[in-house]
Order: structure tokens, then C-alpha cells, then sequence
């Protein structure tokens, strides 16, 4: 197994946003969090990262923990956060250069892999020369999937990689993440844009008040794909909801 958590909790103030929650998530999977706003998802994802503290439980990835071997965890680890943090004063081109030396890849093999990302996602690679200050949204998302990529680690987290970016970029993210999830590794996505989440998942998980109301299969969840991965989130978190034209006729009038 690759990530295994045990008992995971964690509230801010009186709102309790994990309560004991148990996962394991084996090599091989491309595993989606699903979820509406604020349910926990990036809190989820961040005490992964080492990032917030949780109040109690366990996080184990490739059997090793934060206590006892944080350097290595970490060297195993690649990941994209929801605010994507980057050097707004370095160009594109340096800060991958600066993320290549922090995980001490040999310059010759930075400048490969690079080369090889920069290329596969801009068309035009002139722009890594210019400050990310002056970067669009998805142009700096893009700097953040490759640097989250580049030393190549064995899990790959990755908080809404699709926001942001154009339709090109976005078909092209999802061929890189079917590549990326090999057996030896492990994908974990949150991600509300749902379309292409069916297209990379191969396991599901629904966030709900602090639980997983749903871990399986994406074949299991949309019932061999019977449902629409949407409707099968729809009828999970309300089951009970049932629109019809009355509720909003004072638009048709």
C-alpha cells in the first residue's frame, strides 16, 4: 500500500471538519476526491502534505511516517495546491530550475525534464522567460503541475489541477495523469471539474461532513457507467432533492 490513514480528524474552532477518518489508497490507483465547497477536501490533502496538523489519527505513506522519516516522505512526494504558491519574481524557467535543485537533480537531467514538460504544455515556450508575476492563471497553473512532476514522485496530489486551465491544456493534464499512474505510484486528485475527473479516476471517494460517505471504484459508482459520474454525486449528497419547474417559474414570467 501506498497512503494508508488511520482515524484522521482535525477541526478549526467548534467546526469539525475530519472526524476519524480511515482510508488506504494502493499503488496503482488514481484516486478523486469528490465533495462540495468547504466539506474538508483541502485540509484533507494538506495533512498528507504535512502541511496542517491533524488532532489526531495517523498517516502512513509506503509505510513510513512524518515522525520518523519526514525527509524521505517528502522526497516521495510531488504536489499542487489549491492556491499554487510560486516565485512571482523568477521566471517560469527559473523557478523549475530552483525546484530542480531543491530535490538535487543533476542539471543535465533538469534541463532534460524541463525541457520535455515546458514543451508539452506551452506552444509558446518564450513566456517561461518572463516573470510569473505577469503569468495568466493557467499559465502558472501549468508551472505548478511541472514542477509538482519533475523529480518524478511515487504520489502525486493534486488540489483542482483542471481550474484554470483552457480545454487544450486541461485534455492535455489528463493524458499526463493516465501516463503518471503507473503501478508503482499513487494519483489523488480533488477536483470538482467532474467531466475530467471520469476520464483519469480509477477509485472514488465522497467527502461529507467530515466522512467518506462513498470509497470504491469509478465502475462501482456510476454502476458500471449506468450513471453519469454527476448524477451519481447528485443522488449520494442529496437524495432527496427533487427540482422541478414550480421552484423557479418567478424567472419565467
Amino acid at each position: 500500500m501506498s497512503i494508508e490513514i488511520s482515524g484522521l480528524s482535525k477541526s478549526f474552532g467548534k467546526k469539525q471538519v475530519l472526524q476519524a477518518l480511515n482510508l488506504t489508497i494502493a499503488q496503482g490507483q488514481c484516486y478523486c476526491l469528490l465533495g462540495k465547497n468547504g466539506v474538508g477536501k483541502s485540509t484533507f490533502l494538506n495533512s498528507i502534505l504535512d502541511l496542517i496538523k491533524p488532532d489526531a489519527g495517523t498517516i502512513h505513506l509506503f509505510d513510513k511516517n512524518y515522525a520518523q522519516h519526514n525527509l524521505e516522505i517528502k522526497q516521495d512526494l510531488g504536489a499542487l495546491c489549491e492556491d499554487n504558491p510560486l516565485i512571482e519574481e523568477f521566471t517560469g524557467l527559473e523557478y523549475l530550475n530552483f525546484v530542480a535543485k531543491l530535490y538535487r537533480l543533476p542539471q543535465q537531467e533538469a534541463d532534460r525534464r524541463i525541457k520535455s514538460l515546458t514543451d508539452y504544455f506551452f506552444t509558446e515556450t518564450e513566456s517561461l522567460q518572463k516573470n510569473i508575476a505577469g503569468y495568466s492563471t493557467g499559465m502558472k497553473k501549468k508551472v505548478g503541475i511541472v514542477a509538482a512532476i519533475l523529480h518524478k514522485p511515487r504520489v502525486l496530489l493534486l488540489d483542482e489541477p483542471f481550474t484554470g486551465l483552457d480545454p487544450i491544456a486541461a485534455q492535455l493534464l489528463v493524458k499526463l495523469i493516465r501516463s503518471y499512474s503507473t503501478p508503482n505510484r499513487v494519483v489523488l486528485i480533488s477536483s470538482h471539474d467532474l467531466n475530467y475527473v471520469e476520464r483519469v479516476a480509477t477509485h472514488i471517494g465522497v467527502l461529507n461532513d467530515g466522512q467518506l460517505m462513498y470509497n470504491g471504484s469509478i465502475q462501482e459508482f456510476t454502476m458500471n457507467g449506468e450513471s453519469l459520474i454527476d448524477q451519481a454525486l447528485f443522488q449520494l449528497l442529496l437524495p432527496h432533492h427533487h427540482a422541478n419547474d414550480a421552484d423557479i417559474d418567478w424567472m419565467l414570467s
